[in-house]
């Protein structure tokens, strides 16, 4: 099969490949129709992910179709339509119990603080992931999801990632009904959060970036008010200013690892996605 290959910081390539194979009498292989390229994949690209191997595969957002299923497999059957989440779980530990399946202990012998995510490196498991032509799918009953017919491959793709991780960090927020929201970054993870906030009850969702074009999106797709924090001397003391120097409500960070600040601001802080936080009252 033809597969994107990891060949070093900055170095891919588009290589043949064995077709993977079962495994476990719980695998399933797809065959993928449509795979996305995610932010997150750039951290590979750019060597900053611990334990990227020569030869790996990315690719953790992907749809496509069941060509072949374990002996044990029972909610899937040739030729599904299926979506497969990013990351792999069990369905069954102490952690998938609680429903924290990124922390799955029964996926990765490489951790105990993290569980399985396709083609992210050995750290996440060694996973390949659906950049290419097969992915094997481990515990494939209780993972993908049997795409519904009047739901489009592009639609789909979306739902295995991107999306998610947007509603999540509106919901994150608890925003409550009225709430005035504030979303930092107009990506497509901020995008989703800003609409959601909406879904949510929020009265108000401004958002803010330094792109034009995704500015533009934001307004026509999440129908947001929106800033262009470099055409501010204080985007904080401006956002002051719009809330009545009140401050918003939610305050939903959409930027992540590439939220960079200064020097000291980049030694002390940390980020991670899509964080939101709500204003005590």
């Amino acid at each position: 099969m033809r597969a994107m290959v990891y060949r070093g910081p900055y170095k891919v390539r588009v290589e043949d490949k064995d077709v993977p194979a079962i495994e476990h009498p719980n695998d399933a292989i797809v065959r993928v129709t449509l795979a996305a390229i995610c932010g997150s994949d750039l951290h590979l690209y750019h060597g900053l992910m611990p334990d990227t191997r020569i030869g790996h595969t990315f690719g953790h957002e992907f749809i496509g179709v069941v060509e072949q299923v374990g002996s044990s497999v029972q909610n899937l059957e040739v030729g599904d339509r299926v979506m497969v989440p990013f990351n792999i779980f069990c369905g069954s530990c102490w952690f998938c119990a609680r429903g924290l399946y990124s922390n799955c202990h029964n996926v990765n012998p490489n951790a105990t603080a993290v569980g399985g995510i396709y083609g992210y490196s050995h750290t996440t498991g060694g996973y390949d992931g659906g950049q290419s032509q097969y992915v094997r799918v481990p515990f494939a009953d209780v993972g993908p999801a049997v795409i519904p017919d009047w739901m489009s491959d592009e639609d789909a793709v979306l739902l295995t990632d991107a999306v998610p991780t947007g509603y999540f960090g509106a919901q994150l927020g608890e925003i409550a009904e009225g709430d005035t929201v504030v979303v930092f970054g107009a990506g497509p993870v901020g995008l989703v959060a800003a609409r959601s906030a909406w879904l949510m009850g929020a009265g108000r969702v401004m958002v803010i970036d330094h792109l034009d074009y995704r500015l533009a999106k934001a307004r026509s797709f999440a129908s947001a008010e929106t800033f262009n924090f470099t055409e501010y001397d204080d985007i904080v003391v401006e956002m002051k200013k719009q809330t009545d120097f009140l401050g918003a409500d939610v305050a939903i960070e959409a930027v992540g690892a590439e939220a960079d600040g200064s020097f000291l601001q980049h030694v002390a802080a940390r980020s991670s996605s899509c964080r939101a936080a709500r204003r005590s009252r």
